[in-house]
């Protein structure tokens, strides 16, 4: 009896070592290219006005995007989807530089009341170097992933002040 216990709790624990999670089995990247990429590239970009915000785009230009649908793009820790132009696939991603400073600390719950909520970026699940980044899409009901390395980083874009607005 002494011996039993020890050596089923050492099985438990082999078997659930040896186990993958969901998460591990189910976002393994496809080896081959779903549809071909020409020249992917990334540029960040800055307001030229105070708090206009900041970002980096991602832009995957295609020699034909064969009917297939790429509805998200990770990329540095972050998730986005996708705006697809032509032959042209772009992730937007934000960041925390240059964000609008409007947080107003009262005492009196009217003036906090005016503050607006904190964005929540959705979070990538990726491992990536900063020059990587990761296509989703579906394929009869599966989700699939490719990982495109070797971004090309272009100059940054400092936009100098506010487009015009229409009238």
């Amino acid at each position: 009896m002494k011996l039993t216990t020890p050596l089923i709790l050492a099985l438990v624990f082999l078997t659930l070592v040896n186990c993958k999670t969901p998460q591990e089995s189910v976002l393994q990247f496809q080896s081959t290219a779903p549809l071909e990429i020409e020249a992917p590239y990334y540029n960040s970009w800055v307001a030229g006005i105070e708090g206009g915000g900041s970002g980096i785009n991602v832009f995957l230009p295609l020699k034909d995007n064969g009917g297939l649908v790429i509805d998200s793009l990770h990329f540095r820790g972050q998730r986005s989807a996708v705006e697809t132009r032509d032959k042209l696939i772009i992730g937007r991603f934000n960041s925390s530089v240059n964000q609008p400073k409007d947080i107003i600390m009262s005492s009196n719950p009217q003036d906090e009341y005016k503050n607006k909520s904190v964005l929540l970026r959705d979070t990538s699940p990726f491992k990536l170097a900063q020059n990587e980044c990761v296509i989703s899409y579906e394929v009869n009901g599966k989700r699939l992933y490719y990982k495109i390395s070797n971004l090309k980083k272009e100059e940054t874009i400092a936009y100098p002040s506010a487009p015009p607005k229409n009238r």
